[in-house]
């Protein structure tokens, strides 16, 4: 924005200094009469300067005069010193011989006489030359506005050129600095505005004190974020409300479901009651994941949180046929909420519970570094599905077992969440191996 109006900007300055330039052409080549002037005392300029001393007398060289062309008009003229000696005269010889000696008196004179065939100019100009003063004598014939080009040319860098030129490099810098100033806060809450992410919902632009409508802008834009992020708390607040409405009437069931008589039904009840537990349990896990931020937490011992959700889950695990091995491989410790790395640290072990064969170890290794990794020994996450994965409610061959699609989005949050990430790969002998990282302290 600020190079279009920068842009803009200069072409307002082009056109004012275009419309000054066309009103001093104007001005001048309508004054006949001030034309006539400059033309003479330009020729009168240059002719001096041909003039040098030898010490004792004037004396004209031709090779040091250099006059402006002044088109198809023709001039002669004679150069005269105080005592009335000609010095020097050129020209045609029928114009030449109408010159005659000026009355040393006078600085400057001029007339112009206008006819048919175009305009005749006469006049004298007092001149310094060598330090003595000389009277150039001229006479111009000629037509039209051509020979007068080079006045006009003169007057234009003089009068339009010189002062013109640094006005309007000053305006121009002047405007630039002041468009960039001014959009300044504008670009400031372009960066702000780009930063967002998800994750830090509640983060709200800075607000400018200048000017008044970036002012206005930033506060618009903060007040649909407050709405925003209230439409996000009420969702999730609605997720949370409904998981724990739904926990109730599971339990109910599931004591229900104890009492039937043993046989294919029951088990198969039992089953579909506890993977729709779980599944609440991860909405339950998914809302607080939302909710989650880094801010004011502790230093936390990643040993002692992966040996606290295996301990949690070492019965399931050998109610299924498996067990599950802890390594403790000196862990970094951390800044962040340990009750949120204990829920992704379960959701990653009751994934492997899922789908390593029976009789197999899921394998829990806490570092070394800010890393908590669990293998199992089940059919692995194919290369092009490891990032589907980790949406949510995304569901592969991996969940053939009843799963919601939620385990590993909720672990990919709380990770984000501590500035960290999630790396899948494969272990030896098949099998998934799934990583959290962890920012350390």
């Amino acid at each position: 924005m600020a190079a279009i109006m920068a842009r803009r900007l200069l072409a307002v300055v082009v056109l004012f200094a275009l419309l000054d330039i066309a009103f001093v052409l104007v001005t001048y080549t309508s004054d006949k009469e001030g034309l006539g002037q400059h033309l003479l005392s330009l020729q009168a300029d240059e002719i001096a300067e041909a003039v040098e001393s030898d010490g004792a007398q004037l004396h004209f060289v031709p090779g040091r005069l250099h006059r402006e062309p002044i088109g198809s008009a023709v001039l002669a003229f004679a150069v005269y010193e105080r005592q009335g000696r000609e010095i020097a005269v050129d020209g045609p010889c029928a114009l030449a011989h109408t010159l005659t000696p000026p009355i040393t008196s006078v600085d400057s004179e001029t007339r112009r006489d206008d006819h048919a065939a175009g305009f005749e100019l006469r006049g004298v100009r007092r001149e310094i030359a060598a330090g003595e003063p000389v009277w150039v004598v001229m006479v111009v014939q000629g037509k039209g506005l051509r020979p007068f080009w080079p006045v006009v040319a003169n007057e234009m860098i003089q009068h339009v050129g010189v002062p013109l030129l640094p006005l309007v490099l000053l305006l121009l810098t002047l405007n630039v600095t002041v468009v960039r100033s001014t959009l300044a806060p504008l670009s400031a809450a372009a960066h702000e505005v780009e930063a967002l992410v998800p994750s830090r919902i509640e983060a709200r632009l800075t607000v400018p004190k200048w000017p008044g409508e970036v002012r206005r802008l930033v506060r618009a834009f903060n007040n649909a974020l407050n709405r925003i992020d209230g439409a996000i708390a009420a969702l999730r607040n609605f997720t949370a409300d409904a998981a724990h409405e739904l926990r109730t009437p599971l339990a109910v069931l599931s004591m229900q479901a104890d009492e039937l008589p043993a046989g294919p039904a029951k088990t198969k009840m039992q089953d579909d009651i506890a993977a729709m537990t779980r599944s609440v349990g991860q909405m339950l896990d998914m809302a607080s994941a939302d909710a989650l931020t880094t801010a004011s937490h502790s230093t936390v011992n990643l040993a002692a949180i992966s040996t606290h959700v295996v301990a949690q889950l070492t019965p399931l695990a050998l109610d299924k046929g498996r067990n599950i091995v802890f390594r403790d491989e000196r862990p970094a410790s951390i800044e962040g909420h340990a009750e949120a790395i204990g829920r992704a640290v379960r959701n990653l072990v009751e994934n492997a519970l899922m789908h390593t064969p029976p009789a197999t170890a899921v394998e829990v290794t806490a570092g070394p570094g800010a890393v908590i990794t669990v293998r199992d020994h089940g059919p692995g996450i194919p290369v092009d599905k490891r990032a589907l994965v980790l949406k949510r409610f995304w569901r592969g061959d991996r969940s053939r077992a009843g799963g919601s699609g939620l385990g590993l989005a909720i672990v990919n949050r709380i990770a984000e969440a501590h500035g960290g990430r999630i790396e899948i790969g494969e272990t030896e002998g098949g099998g998934a191996s799934i990583s959290l990282w962890l920012a350390p302290d």
